[in-house]
């Protein structure tokens, strides 16, 4: 029997080909490679047979309020996207019961930010013939958060390379999303980018803040960030697009969501000279 989690998807991209469409002998899976199938499903218009009822349930959309998590959603454009961040973020929420008010409410801030942010960078960038498929899950016995948001797009390398020509790997393309304020985007509002590239950058700043990890896959390369250290492997079954997949621990929050933003999203470097 598979199971299918965020430590080990790399084993798994095989069962993603286009021929395949019988998801069988799973017996635990996680958001990732449920956000993948789905994906996968819609982009190859396949009818997906699982004797994997968590798999089956997401795929036909069975979803009741007492689930620990939240039903897919389908995101293509920046409408309607701070609804599902908040109906996301209210779904994983209501597993904290032990949180002081002031602790949820840093929580809630967190959550509905990195959720917003990374469906943001989807609509914008990912050029993905069926958009990006995104949900996520409560761990009551770790008090964790996995989120995950899959596309069938065009990934890093060639979205990086229409403003940074030197790029020339997937690997060097996710690391360079990675930094402060990179973005693939010509639009701009207000004189500057309509994504001002904080997404990736700040989901990293706050997983490292919180002991969280990370899985980044873009076409053939996967890169996993935990315990501080990361791990680059060429797939051998290449996906098709990008996955972006965290780890939230709730219990290691230490800094309001204003703090946050001042010390470490907006954080003036002292070279910062002209920055007024």
């Amino acid at each position: 029997m598979k199971k299918i989690t965020m430590s080990n998807i790399e084993n798994f991209v095989y069962l993603l080909d286009r021929d395949n469409t019988v998801f069988n002998d799973i017996s635990w899976v996680e958001p990732i490679f449920i956000s993948m199938i789905r994906a996968y499903q819609k982009d190859e218009n396949l009818n997906i047979t699982t004797n994997n009822s968590y798999i089956r349930s997401m795929i036909l959309q069975n979803y009741t309020p007492q689930n620990t998590y939240s039903p897919i959603e389908n995101i293509s454009t920046r409408m309607g996207l701070e609804k599902i961040s908040t109906h996301l973020s209210s779904i994983m929420l209501k597993n904290f019961t032990n949180l002081s008010q002031e602790d949820k409410t840093d929580l809630e801030h967190y959550i509905q930010y990195l959720f917003l942010e990374l469906m943001n960078n989807v609509a914008d960038h990912a050029h993905s013939p069926v958009g990006g498929y995104t949900m996520s899950q409560y761990y009551p016995n770790q008090k964790k958060i996995q989120f995950s948001i899959t596309d069938r797009g065009v990934a890093f390398l060639e979205n990086l390379q229409l403003n940074f020509s030197n790029i020339h790997s997937e690997e060097e393309a996710i690391f360079k999303a990675l930094e402060k304020g990179i973005t693939s985007t010509r639009q701009l509002m207000y004189g500057q980018p309509k994504n001002a590239g904080y997404g990736l950058y700040a989901m990293f700043e706050i997983l490292k803040m919180t002991g969280g990890r990370f899985v980044i896959i873009s076409n053939d390369t996967l890169v996993r960030y935990e315990n501080e250290k990361y791990v680059t492997k060429v797939l051998t079954t290449p996906w098709k697009g990008v996955v972006v997949t965290f780890e939230f621990f709730e219990a290691n929050i230490e800094y309001d969501m204003d703090h946050f933003k001042r010390n470490y999203l907006w954080k003036i470097e002292e070279d910062d000279e002209d920055f007024f």
